[in-house]
């Protein structure tokens, strides 16, 4: 398997726009680099769906956006 520096995944559809693979990590449109333990915990505390999970996912999510602005 011939590994990449650097792959754009724009060319496959419009949705990953931006998106890009470098280094063995999937690189989301704001720079953040995803391994893919980080997708699969991710995809998990979805998946669980309970409401007070939703509330946690909503914290979450605001605690983030809060520390992007910092960057």
């Amino acid at each position: 398997m011939k590994m990449y520096a650097y792959r754009d995944l724009s060319p496959l559809d419009d949705d990953w726009q931006g998106w890009r693979i470098s280094k063995g990590k999937l690189i989301t449109p704001d720079g953040w680099p995803l391994t893919p333990n980080r997708i699969i915990m991710g995809n998990a505390l979805i998946e669980i769906g309970a409401a007070d999970e939703l509330r946690f996912q909503r914290e979450v999510l605001r605690t983030a956006r809060m520390l992007k602005k910092l960057k």
